[in-house]
């Protein structure tokens, strides 16, 4: 058998283009790219120190409170008032300066190698005692990146490379994971020949390639079937054990278990930059989907911060965002703690810390999203049923208009066999009740609901008691029309449900209105 081939690592990506970053390679250096935003700089401190960015605000606090306490020595750095400073340092859109990683190399007893374009970097020694050397790359512009050597890049794969295949293995327990990996990044390697070592029940138990390498092939009962329709698998539904599985069954077939970046951070010989790609996707999402994410981009019905004093900047008081003008500069805000509504400026508003941001999850809203308009579109219509960049609260303010020009849109639609093949069929008009004026925006005032209604006439209410959040709650007026085929004529009701304004419940655009049995 020849000798296993010998492969080196690499970065998982195309040759790069920039010449910066091919500077730094001939000199077996890799400059790891962050995210542009202000916490560039923290973020590289955060990974060099504790391995990981998402400590990226801990780190900031830590450095506003080290500073705090070494006032005597910082604040001749900086003009104007120093208190003011920190407090502005504390907030994720400020920027972190060479003032500040100066103050987090003293924090972390660490010395710094600065690097710039086309520049072997330069030594900074902050102090002889401190053993361990940071290596930061500054482009000039406030943006901090991170460098590597190749021990960094060597030690990085492998364990990015555990931690992928622990997830994918171990927790989705898909089966012959090593084997998808291989097959997908470097699929010459089965075309030479590949053998079979059995045990000693006649069961397949590794996988032996003509260039050295080997796989060992999991059993069916410690992974769970990839296929549709699991009674399929030769795999996991006989008793008797196959050689070939499931996971090998769509390879065969051209389709692809997970996506090629999975497979490269599952190789230990590829090192891919994770956070940068991660953060890149997450933030188009949001912008696609109109997702709030916790930053200073703030959406109608975030949970955030406010300043209502600005005298007193330290004493921040939890708001729900109401209403954003289209300029950005006023906006309307639920003060939970108070009860009230303010009009505040927009600068004044300051996201939850990390560690209390519930990220808003739009995974139901991008699958429910894609089916209204996937059916739409089967159905002829053109125009999208909700748009997801528009105020999600727009129909409140159409009143009845909405409701009826989208059911003249569906009844104008010809309905013909292969409509009625597909299974999607106008719904007839529903009985409309008379035009009544349209529900506020939001209701700020507390509401409390007597027991029962009565059968036939208006509702009943109690004067409030105790206050309604209406910031995770919408209440909008739902028309109720009695057929007049039963009982006695119809007279209009009306009731308040409460509708969820969060994604944490899931996201229903419209839900359906409850039924409500009145005999």
């Amino acid at each position: 058998m020849p000798d296993v081939l010998q492969r080196l690592v690499s970065i998982g990506s195309r040759k790069a283009t920039d010449p910066i970053d091919r500077y730094l390679e001939r000199r077996q250096l890799f400059r790891k790219h962050m995210i542009v935003d202000a916490s560039s700089l923290f973020r590289v401190v955060a990974e060099q120190v504790y391995d990981t960015q998402m400590l990226h605000y801990e780190v900031r606090m830590e450095c506003v409170r080290y500073m705090f306490a070494k006032w005597k020595t910082y604040r001749r750095f900086v003009s104007g008032d120093f208190d003011e400073y920190l407090w502005q340092l504390g907030k994720t859109k400020t920027a972190g300066t060479v003032l500040e990683l100066g103050a987090l190399c003293h924090l972390y007893r660490r010395n710094v190698i600065i690097y710039e374009p086309f520049d072997m970097g330069r030594m900074i020694t902050y102090s002889m005692d401190y053993k361990e050397t940071l290596r930061i790359f500054m482009n000039g512009l406030g943006h901090f990146e991170s460098v590597l050597t190749m021990q960094d890049v060597d030690v990085g794969a492998v364990s990015q490379s555990v931690s992928f295949k622990m997830l994918y293995k171990h927790v989705f327990r898909l089966p012959d994971v090593n084997l998808a990996v291989e097959w997908m990044l470097y699929p010459n390697t089965f075309k030479m020949g590949i053998s079979y070592e059995f045990d000693s029940h006649g069961r397949a138990i590794r996988l032996l390639c003509r260039n050295g390498r080997s796989f060992e092939l999991d059993r069916p009962e410690n992974t769970i079937c990839l296929l549709e329709n699991s009674q399929k698998c030769p795999f996991h539904s006989r008793g008797q054990f196959d050689n070939l599985s499931c996971m090998r069954i769509l390879l065969e077939h051209g389709k692809k278990p997970f996506p090629y970046s999975v497979a490269k951070s599952m190789h230990p010989y590829m090192y891919r930059n994770v956070e940068l790609t991660s953060a890149i996707e997450a933030r188009r999402e949001a912008y696609q989907f109109g997702i709030y994410m916790g930053d200073y981009n703030f959406k109608v019905g975030a949970k955030c911060q406010v300043e209502l004093d600005t005298n007193r900047r330290d004493r921040l008081s939890v708001c729900y965002i109401q209403s954003i003008d289209k300029k950005k500069s006023v906006c309307q805000v639920f003060v939970e703690e108070q009860g009230k509504l303010f009009d505040v400026p927009y600068d004044n508003l300051h996201p939850l810390p990390p560690d209390e941001f519930k990220v808003w999850d739009f995974a139901q809203k991008r699958l429910s999203m894609s089916r209204m308009e996937r059916q739409f579109s089967q159905m002829g219509i053109t125009s999208r049923p909700h748009s997801c960049q528009s105020d999600p609260r727009q129909n409140f303010r159409s009143g009845r208009q909405s409701s009826e020009t989208r059911l003249e849109n569906v009844q104008s639609v010809p309905v013909g066999d292969d409509h009625l093949q597909q299974g999607f069929v106008p719904d007839p008009m529903p009985g409309m009740a008379p035009p009544m004026p349209p529900p506020p925006l939001a209701v700020p005032r507390p509401v409390d609901v007597r027991a029962q209604p009565p059968f036939f006439g208006p509702s009943a209410w109690m004067e409030p008691t105790q206050p309604l959040m209406p910031n995770y709650l919408m209440i909008r007026q739902t028309t109720f029309v009695q057929q007049t085929q039963v009982g006695p004529p119809s007279i209009m009701m009306q009731f308040l449900t409460v509708e969820h304004n969060t994604f944490e419940f899931g996201y229903g655009p419209h839900p359906p209105a409850p039924q409500f049995n009145l005999f």
